[in-house]
């Protein structure tokens, strides 16, 4: 385990020791992936607990995975992590500080979100951020700092030197509302493979209509120092009723895709999406989106269709992905849900189905 993590992990129980625990969960979820030539059942369960209140308060989640019927063959098909260890205080009043791990999601979530879709968390698909967040909260914007940084020389020779910083302003006006964030990474070593300076920027807007339409914009970019890349999405909502509502997208993908391994399209966002193959292989490319949700008092259902065509002939064949799900709300801090997503992007139909329990005390 990192250093910088295991002195997180010290202050969190150091904290434990003086304040009682105020909320524990736990959440499990069962998933079913199944292809033409494989089939596959994955367990997940998270626990978290938060200490403290108003003036100090720490949050720890531990994450445990494993691929069903293995039988311990493959161990990296198993997994057990520390998710989130963090601690936050109170800044006189006009601000908070958090240090530590945590998960992370600010706008959309198109750069940086929290990446619920993967299992297993590791430094490749985790979109955990281990670092300081500095946040203020006035009447102008909520504006939010974080910066992390860690390198590595053994023998002399530089094998890494990283660093990472992003500022998020939102802001909310009326029927308005408005998100920027900005991200830089870089880092440096004597292995020119792995040298790297990403600069990543995402805008977000929405408006609500009087007649119940709420619009949604959003531009993000992404420049590796190679390699351009852009998005742009347009999205509309309409609630029919008090337990109705519909929805709509058109994401239009620049000539190079748009796919940040360190955002939230990390080895797939969602359930039958896999963003991690929006890169430049697939090029420019237009995903349209249309689905629904209706709520009955403590049961939900949703369903959400995709249609992922290319913009030059040829480039890749259509794509369509249907996600459904049906929730049900248990007591007030327990719910279960089933989700069911298929697709046909490998060219033969893949499915995943899951079931999901938590449960809160």
């Amino acid at each position: 385990m990192k250093k910088n993590l295991r002195i997180v992990l010290m202050l969190t129980l150091g904290l434990a020791t003086t304040v009682s625990a105020q909320d524990w969960s736990v959440d499990s979820r069962t998933r079913v992936n199944s292809t033409e030539d494989a089939t596959s059942t994955d367990q997940r369960v998270r626990t978290a607990v938060d200490f403290g209140g108003d003036a100090v308060s720490a949050h720890v989640e531990f994450n445990a995975w494993t691929t069903l019927g293995n039988g311990g063959l493959f161990n990296n098909f198993n997994a057990f992590d520390v998710r989130q260890a963090h601690a936050t205080t109170d800044l006189m009043g006009f601000a908070s500080l958090t240090a530590g791990r945590m998960a992370l999601s600010f706008g959309s979530g198109r750069i940086m979100g929290d990446n619920d879709w993967s299992n297993q968390i590791n430094t490749e698909n985790s979109n955990t951020f281990d670092g300081l967040l500095f946040g203020i909260n006035n009447d102008f914007a909520d504006i939010h700092l974080g910066y992390s940084a860690t390198d590595l020389t053994q023998d002399g020779v530089l094998a890494y030197d990283a660093s990472r910083m992003f500022v998020n302003l939102a802001k909310e006006m009326n029927a308005m509302s408005f998100n920027l964030f900005y991200m830089t990474t870089q880092n440096e070593s004597d292995d020119p493979t792995l040298v790297s300076d990403v600069t990543a920027m995402g805008l977000d807007a929405s408006y609500s209509m009087d007649n119940g339409v709420n619009l949604s914009l959003g531009y993000y970019t992404n420049d590796d120092g190679t390699t351009e890349m852009d998005l742009t999405t347009l999205g509309a909502s309409y609630e029919v009723n008090d337990g109705f509502s519909l929805h709509a997208g058109y994401d239009m993908y620049g000539e190079n895709g748009f796919y940040l391994s360190t955002g939230s399209f990390g080895n797939g966002l969602g359930s039958g999406m896999n963003y991690s193959n929006f890169d430049a292989t697939r090029g420019e490319c237009v995903d349209m989106s249309v689905g629904g949700s209706y709520a009955m008092g403590d049961l939900t259902v949703g369903a959400t269709y995709h249609s992922i065509t290319p913009e030059t002939d040829g480039a890749f064949e259509d794509i369509t992905v249907m996600d459904l799900s049906v929730g049900y709300t248990l007591t007030d801090n327990s719910s279960i849900s089933l989700n069911y997503a298929s697709t046909d992007e490998s060219g033969d139909d893949e499915t995943r189905t899951w079931i999901s329990l938590h449960i809160g005390f």
